[in-house]
């Protein structure tokens, strides 16, 4: 891990020259503007500052891991490590990742979870429910229509039909424009009035 530690070193120094204010290449290519070389920026005070609060957070870093574990090497890879020796506690902290993965496992991933079982709780019974309740509602009354249309509706509609036709033939027979047949008609409704005028005169 040395040699590419120092390969991402020495690119780190170089990459991040041309975005010092000595030459602001980057800032440059970003606002489309020609950048130009002043080395006489890095002696400003705001730029001094920074190098030396930056130079400080990376030898402290140094330091402190020269001293976690330039004292007690590590002789194998059984053996505790430095800090978990000093402080177990803040080792456990690091070593769970702040406890980021449990935290978001019992919030966003439980939520998750309970929102995925609900889903699938409405869709089994409600949203399937409805639906399976509407198609045999509507299969109901496709029954219930084919029952009237076909025992109901259809032998009403033939009966009226075949009296409506009877009837027609009756008064067709009655109405044929034969004079013959009117006289006929008139000569029998007579018989029958002498008849009912003869049989009430012999009950007086």
């Amino acid at each position: 891990m040395t040699i590419p530690l120092l390969v991402l070193a020495a690119f780190s120094v170089l990459l991040g020259f041309i975005g010092t204010p000595a030459w602001p290449w980057f800032q440059g290519f970003l606002s489309g503007q020609s950048a130009t070389g002043h080395l006489d920026k890095l002696l400003e005070p705001e730029v001094l500052g920074m190098m030396a609060l930056s130079s400080v957070v990376v030898f402290s870093g140094l330091g402190l891991g020269w001293w976690l574990y330039g004292w007690l090497p590590v002789r194998s890879g059984d053996q505790p490590d430095a800090l978990e020796q000093f402080q177990p506690e803040v080792f456990a902290l690091l070593r769970r990742k702040y406890f980021v993965d449990e935290i978001y496992e019992a919030s966003v991933i439980r939520f998750n979870a309970w929102g995925a079982r609900a889903c699938d709780w409405l869709d089994y019974w409600v949203w399937n429910g409805v639906v399976q309740s509407l198609s045999l509602l509507v299969v109901g009354f496709a029954w219930l229509n084919r029952f009237l249309d076909e025992y109901l509706v259809n032998p009403g509609f033939d009966e009226g039909c075949r009296r409506l036709t009877k009837g027609g033939k009756l008064f067709s027979r009655l109405q044929s424009g034969r004079v013959q047949t009117y006289l006929r008609l008139i000569g029998v409704a007579l018989t029958v009035l002498v008849l009912f005028l003869i049989w009430g005169c012999r009950a007086l």
